[in-house]
């Protein structure tokens, strides 16, 4: 097919003028491959730059923490075969989610055993993936919660956090639990949860990601198909059970956002507390 077949609005003489004839059958093919590329280009930019944007708006407790796998040292360790082991299964676990793209991943345990360190080394390599990625410290982001009422900066901040942490691929909730008090006011009777306008916040976050959001849902319902869920991944740190997060957030929210799979889980049982080892 000859590029005369396309309604370009050039006349010939123009293309003839640099040599190019646009009767020459590969010509049209020549031009369809380029627009390919082009378009192909255009798309892995804008991909990048709304990866730039979504990171940061990343909420951090202390200041950005930067880590991977090639720094996970499980010889560093006293319980050197639990520290590869869980290295492994969340290297692991990264490649199915950038892969797949429906799965939760849970981390429990302790303070300072490594938690938040391989849940960072999760999110480098989906951004690798193209994946775009987000971390939000729950205690930072409850405290911006208790401060739009008072500053409409904060308050405008907060809108455009829960928009990208109901649509980035990847969201990692570091220290989930942390807000709700400590172990024994949690399980004791009376206990109300974790203040109310979190609670609300926390559910339409874990209601988006796992049933996908209101414009994603309209386009599969035009489209015809079914939704896969969680429709967005999320990563989970915490020291506390599952028990205890569904009295500090509700049941409706650990459910959409904590897997029961234990293949998804990652329990830092038995591993020292590195931030005490290094005098942190």
């Amino acid at each position: 097919m000859s590029l005369t077949k396309y309604n370009l609005n050039l006349p010939p003489e123009l293309f003839a003028k640099h040599g190019v004839n646009v009767n020459d059958d590969s010509l049209a093919e020549r031009f369809n491959d380029r627009n390919k590329r082009m378009e192909k280009l255009y798309n892995q930019q804008n991909k990048r730059n709304k990866q730039k944007i979504i990171w940061n708006k990343s909420l951090w407790a202390s200041g950005e923490i930067s880590f991977n796998f090639k720094n996970w040292k499980p010889n560093e360790r006293q319980n050197f075969i639990k520290a590869k082991d869980l290295g492994n299964k969340a290297f692991r676990l990264a490649q199915q989610m950038a892969t797949s793209g429906h799965l939760n991943v849970i981390m429990s345990g302790d303070a300072g055993v490594g938690k938040t360190s391989l849940a960072l080394a999760m999110l480098n390599k989906l951004k690798q993936a193209n994946k775009t990625v987000l971390f939000v410290s729950v205690i930072a982001l409850s405290q911006l919660v208790a401060d739009q009422y008072e500053y409409s900066d904060r308050k405008n901040q907060l809108r455009d956090l829960k928009r990208a942490m109901c649509e980035c691929d990847v969201l990692l909730l570091d220290d989930l639990g942390a807000d709700g008090g400590s172990t024994e006011k949690v399980m004791s009777n009376g206990y109300t949860g974790a203040r109310k306008d979190v609670q609300t916040l926390m559910f339409d976050v874990a209601n988006n990601r796992y049933e996908g959001t209101r414009k994603e849902q309209n386009a599969a319902r035009k489209a015809g198909v079914k939704l896969s869920k969680p429709v967005h991944q999320t990563i989970i740190t915490t020291n506390n059970l599952t028990d205890e997060l569904e009295r500090i957030y509700g049941e409706r929210t650990t459910s959409r956002l904590i897997s029961r799979d234990p293949n998804h889980r990652l329990a830092f049982n038995d591993m020292e507390d590195m931030r005490t080892k290094e005098g942190i």
